[in-house]
């Protein structure tokens, strides 16, 4: 035990001693509830599709899963931050804990999207409470090399959960149909009993701390108009696709509000209704300049306003933060967008999928300790602008090698290249942000890097989604109808000798289901509705087929409610109608991939502009002697 840790233990009570000695323990309970933060915020990627298919929800009602999280968790961080350090660390790291809990488990139960989404915000909000507290109290818990010995193993664990959790998270998914039917609910669930044991540990081995020489005065009026501000924006660019960017699409019903009106009896728009999705985004602008002038107003009166504004003045910080905003709208998106190219477009399952991120996390693993040695010699702003061209070139690359048929093998040099691009920004990015900034403004300029960030991060997700799904419309609408896979399957049945009279009789049939089955499809992509690209086109047509036309079928001896005629037409068409499937979800995965091209290449353009961002950042450098910080302007 060194000198430094007899003395500070001799100055402490019984109590406080017995929660010193067991720090280490801490250590390891914060570490772990950060794994659930960094997993859940990544977690719903890999799950889309399959959540997508339990609620047959649209692509904009399965995005908001991710992108309320990310809004939440970005909105709340400063406040949380600010409550912990008047309240109590440890009771605001609890507090947070259980609101996670509580979060997971409804999600894990919900019945349906709706309540998915809001127990996914609730979620978010934990993670709010408990993401800067665990800084807090590492701070707080740890003195001297031990808290550099703490903050390295906490780093090592992001690190690391952001390597695995899409392992795990697919794994779960693809294999724990043993314990639920559906299983991407355990990647919910699973935070439950962690979740509990992190809450009953926090009382042994946390000890509470907080500043009393601090009474932190809460801006609830900033925290609104921020939140009314966000939320507008992010609603606009996930729901336009939902209900028209321009011209109104869809009838909007909130409360008693509905828009457009249409006659009674109708659900039909008359053509040229403009939507209510640019007043959307009108709101969302009035509400930040508002917000904008309620901050700087307390700014100027002395007090203590939600962002800010006069740490602007400082170069690092200005520019640092508009480049954590712009990249985050590429970075984040872009994880969503391959995770469902991966599962919709190559058809791997959850667990391939996440097996697909591992050189991407690993790669980020391997650059990131990187950055800190190449920022010694060249400086911090040099290693990001790299990083984000690395970014840039990769997603750029990702755009033009993106197609259903492309092996993994010849997008992995993009998908490394990536990872060595984030590797090197993200870390030294956030550096730069700080350097400038008075220490005891350091906290505070933490939170809002950290909130931009996860704000860019909701906003890329409701943008790149935007582009992804719209575009998917657009791709595979001409590819559906120019595909002559229920013709094929017809002609494939008429000219089996080997299947039952019964069996060619349904054959034959397809040629009449073939426009109707086309006209479904391209409606749901229309609409932006969900439809399960993994449904039997057998039992479809079955179920569509009416009764009238039933009893018809019976005068040719073909009995579709004796259930093992049923059973023999299924059998002796599986061959066939498998071929069948093949051919739709090809065709589907083509138009998607196009849809992951312009997707990637959008994400590549944000990405770029960061870089560029990032070249009016001052340049900052520590040298090896004394460690002294410098800047270059």
């Amino acid at each position: 035990m060194t000198t430094t840790s007899v003395a500070t233990i001799a100055a402490m009570t019984s109590a406080e001693e017995a929660a010193y000695k067991r720090r280490w323990i801490a250590l390891l309970l914060l570490s772990l509830s950060l794994t659930l933060i960094i997993i859940d915020s990544t977690i719903v990627n890999i799950a889309f599709p399959a959540i997508r298919k339990t609620f047959n929800a649209s692509f904009a009602d399965a995005e908001w899963v991710n992108s309320i999280y990310s809004l939440v968790f970005g909105a709340a961080l400063i406040t949380w931050g600010k409550l912990g350090d008047q309240y109590g660390r440890r009771n605001i790291f609890v507090a947070g804990a259980i609101v996670f809990v509580s979060g997971s488990l409804g999600s894990g139960l919900a019945g349906n999207i709706a309540l998915l989404v809001l127990f996914r915000a609730l979620q978010g909000m934990g993670g709010a409470m408990m993401s800067p507290s665990t800084l807090s109290i590492i701070t707080s818990t740890f003195k001297g090399r031990e808290r550099g010995i703490a903050f390295g193993i906490w780093g090592a664990t992001a690190g690391v959960a952001a390597a695995l959790g899409p392992i795990l998270g697919g794994w779960l998914i693809s294999y724990g149909t043993g314990v639920t039917a559906e299983s991407w609910r355990l990647a919910f669930l699973i935070n439950v009993p962690i979740g509990v044991v992190a809450i009953a540990g926090s009382f042994w081995a946390i000890r509470e701390s907080r500043d009393s020489s601090i009474h932190h005065k809460i801006d609830w009026i900033g925290i609104l108009f921020a939140s009314l501000s966000l939320g507008s924006v992010v609603f606009g660019a996930i729901e336009g696709q939902n209900y028209g960017w321009l011209e109104a699409k869809k009838v909007f019903t909130l409360g008693p509000i509905t828009y457009p009106q249409v006659a009674p009896g109708t659900t039909v728009i008359p053509a040229g209704t403009t939507s209510f999705i640019p007043f959307t985004f009108l709101f969302g602008i009035v509400m930040f300049i508002v917000f904008v002038f309620v901050e700087l107003r307390q700014e100027r009166s002395g007090g203590e306003p939600l962002f800010e504004f006069g740490m602007l003045k400082h170069r690092s910080f200005r520019f640092g933060l508009l480049t954590v905003l712009i990249v985050a709208l590429g970075e984040f998106g872009v994880v969503l967008v391959l995770s469902i190219f991966f599962q919709l477009a190559k058809g791997l399952d959850a667990f391939q999928t996440g097996l697909r991120f591992l050189p991407f996390a690993l790669a980020i693993i391997v650059a990131a300790p990187m950055a800190g040695m190449l920022s010694s010699r060249f400086g911090a702003k040099w290693v990001v602008t790299a990083g984000m061209a690395c970014e840039a070139t990769a997603l750029f690359w990702m755009g033009r090698v993106l197609y259903v048929d492309t092996s993994f093998w010849s997008i992995l040099p993009a998908f490394i290249l990536y990872g060595v691009g984030v590797g090197l920004a993200i870390a030294q990015l956030a550096n730069i942000v700080l350097s400038d900034i008075p220490s005891d403004k350091a906290g505070v300029a933490s939170g809002a890097n950290n909130t931009i960030r996860q704000i860019g991060a909701s906003l890329g997700i409701a943008l790149i989604g935007a582009v992804l799904f719209g575009q998917f419309a657009a791709e595979a609408k001409p590819l559906i109808e120019r595909s002559t896979a229920f013709e094929d399957f017809s002609a494939r049945v008429e000219a089996n000798t080997a299947i039952s009279r019964e069996a060619k009789v349904i054959g034959s049939q397809f040629k009449n289901f073939a426009g109707q089955a086309k006209q479904s499809i391209e409606t749901a992509l229309d609409n932006n509705e969900g439809f399960d690209t993994d449904a039997d086109p057998l039992d479809t047509a079955l179920a569509q087929i009416p009764a009238p036309a039933k009893t018809l079928l019976k005068f040719q001896a073909v009995d579709l409610d004796n259930p093992e005629v049923v059973s023999r037409i299924k059998r002796d068409l599986r061959p066939d109608v498998d071929i069948l499937s093949h051919d739709i979800q090809h065709t589907l995965g083509e138009g998607f991939s196009g849809a992951g091209r312009a997707a990637a290449q959008v994400a590549s353009l944000f990405v770029a502009a960061g870089a560029l961002s990032s070249l009016m950042l001052p340049n900052t450098r520590r040298e090896r002697q004394g460690e002294a910080l410098v800047i270059g302007h």
